[in-house]
């Protein structure tokens, strides 16, 4: 997890939201640095609440992975769909998007609530 303090050159982005501030897409103009693994680095968000639940599943019911700190950058996993990756955040059972989030391992991927009230994408200044 890394710390906006960490990181001064980032400011917030402008990325397609929808009247309830709904992030269907999770594609940012910000990476992460590509890493050892053979991942894709992934569009970098910045938790706006203490306490951000990450959950199992992309689901308000699903047990919580984890929990992040306001300022808190997270990584957003990309998954392969053909020869392109998915940037499209899965739907719940209410049809609001949720974010896919990494972990420190390839498995430890969890889902935020993918709306403004809770994280905003970053981009460079």
């Amino acid at each position: 997890m890394l710390l906006l303090s960490s990181l001064p050159f980032f400011a917030h982005a402008q990325v397609p939201v929808d009247a309830q501030g709904n992030y269907y897409r999770n594609e940012t103009s910000v990476q992460a640095e590509n890493n050892s693994s053979k991942q894709s680095p992934g569009s970098l968000w910045l938790v706006r609440v203490d306490g951000l639940n990450c959950r199992q599943l992309a689901s308000i019911d699903s047990p919580i992975v984890r929990v992040y700190a306001a300022d808190s950058l997270l990584e957003v996993e990309m998954y392969r769909g053909g020869s392109d990756e998915v940037l499209v955040n899965p739907l719940d059972y209410n049809g609001k998007p949720w974010m896919p989030v990494r972990g420190i391992r390839s498995e430890d991927v969890c889902f935020v609530r993918a709306n403004s009230r809770y994280i905003q994408p970053l981009t460079p200044r």
